[in-house]
């Protein structure tokens, strides 16, 4: 049990922003207030009572039920809090927000609760819209509706905190997607064509225009054989222009990836536009996102192949090779790396040239380590080993190192390590340097 434990903490650790399917507050044990949190949080509850549990984002960078910041622009941090009423507090079920400010004698007072649009908090973003020297606080919530959820935006200005904008959305990230500076905010939407009761999905520039109104704009279609959008990340091009990679779920069940970004003053997504040439070359099984993989920011896209000696078997049976490319223009994706990626485990170990169509990968069904092997023609047959890899929590690495384990790196509470031959006649064997330089931990 201690080791399950570890293991789920240190996958929690790796997560980044996935998506979790139940409350933070069933896992782990509220953490320890910092001084103003605790200060703001007797500020709330002085306003509201004690019947309240907190709720935390799960998704983006303001991972706190507490976000304090200077949102009306003048001098001094404001705070919003993130809530919903529990035991026998007779009030409606749903989340609130509360924003509360300091008053003139410097301690914090609850200015207004607004009740939010979901079941959770999906994720807050802050940022200035319209030219406005304060920030609107974008809150996503997700709903009862699977993927669809429920943006409300917020402006605290002159004392008066008030709703300003609602929309619903699939995927909402903030970034410089044009290059001006300043960054805005992409939203994926699904819409429904009244007549014939048909989806289908747009990326747009969500702004605000000159009376204070939230619009959409600069819109582009999605692909139309997508069933969910799971994950979003903001990385960079190879020619460093900033893109937002969306990885979703076809109609078959496999992982694709669609790519936006900003060219000719507008916003493009190859992966739609030329769908019959590049959808091919990104879908692949479930679990395989997108990823920056050598932490260059520069987002590369997965695609799988069964490794050498797999080709026949059945799927469920494959051992599978993954590549790792990049998009360049003009719709090209072009390979930078492939390897054995770990899914469950979270790394990816890259080949280098000479391993190229002489290497396989066997699972070892007693200890859960991938092991590689000189290719003999047979997979089933007697091959030469020529390293292993194990993934342990840090508390049990000590006894992989007295069994002849290096240790490659470590992340989160997870230790990787490998173990080399001692018979390092093989040409093929690599060094532990070798081994570092070509070994990923895969943040997803």
């Amino acid at each position: 049990m201690k080791k399950i434990l570890a293991c789920a903490l240190a996958a929690l650790t790796l997560s980044g922003c996935t998506t979790l399917n139940f409350g933070v507050e069933t896992l782990l044990a509220a953490p320890k207030l910092t001084n103003e949190q605790a200060a703001i949080h007797e500020a709330l509850i002085s306003a509201v009572g004690n019947n309240l549990t907190l709720k935390y984002p799960k998704n983006g960078s303001n991972r706190s039920a507490y976000v304090v910041a200077n949102i009306d622009g003048e001098p001094g941090d404001e705070a919003l809090v993130f809530y919903e009423y529990t035991g026998s507090d007779t009030r409606d079920d749903g989340l609130r927000v509360n924003l509360l400010d300091k008053n003139d004698e410097g301690k914090w007072v609850s200015v207004k609760e607004i009740a939010g649009a979901g079941t959770d908090v999906d994720k807050v973003i802050l940022t200035r819209m319209g030219g406005d020297s304060g920030l609107s606080v974008l809150v996503g919530y997700q709903t009862l509706s699977g993927d669809d959820k429920a943006l409300e935006i917020y402006r605290y200005r002159s004392g008066e905190f008030t709703r300003i904008g609602t929309t619903n959305y699939s995927v909402l990230e903030t970034l410089d997607i044009n290059s001006d500076g300043s960054n805005e905010l992409v939203a994926i939407r699904k819409l429904t064509n009244t007549e014939t009761g048909q989806v289908s999905s747009k990326a747009a520039l969500l702004e605000m225009n000159p009376e204070g109104e939230v619009v959409m704009s600069q819109s582009i279609d999605m692909c139309d054989n997508v069933t969910s959008y799971v994950k979003a990340k903001v990385g960079k091009l190879a020619d460093g222009r900033r893109a937002l990679y969306v990885d979703s779920l076809n109609s078959d069940g496999a992982l694709q990836t669609e790519l936006i970004y900003y060219r000719y003053s507008a916003l493009q997504n190859p992966m739609q536009l030329r769908s019959e040439k590049l959808l091919p070359l990104c879908t692949r099984p479930a679990g395989y996102y997108s990823a920056d993989v050598d932490g260059d920011g520069i987002i590369e896209i997965p695609s799988t192949s069964p490794m050498i000696g797999y080709e026949n078997a059945v799927v469920e049976e494959q051992v599978l090779l993954t590549t790792w490319s990049q998009y360049k223009d003009f719709y090209e994706l072009n390979e930078k790396y492939s390897g054995y990626y770990a899914v469950s485990d979270g790394y990816s170990m890259m080949f280098p040239k000479r391993w190229k169509d002489l290497v396989t990968v066997k699972k070892d069904t007693a200890s859960g380590e991938a092991v590689f092997y000189k290719y003999a023609g047979d997979v089933n047959a007697e091959m030469t080993e020529l390293m292993r890899i194990a993934v342990a929590p840090k508390q049990q690495s000590q006894s992989y190192l007295y069994d002849g384990y290096q240790l490659i790196t470590s992340a989160g509470q997870l230790d990787y390590l490998v173990k080399l031959p001692t018979n390092k006649r093989e040409q093929l064997i690599l060094t532990r340097a070798e081994v570092e330089s070509n070994f990923c931990v895969i943040d997803q």
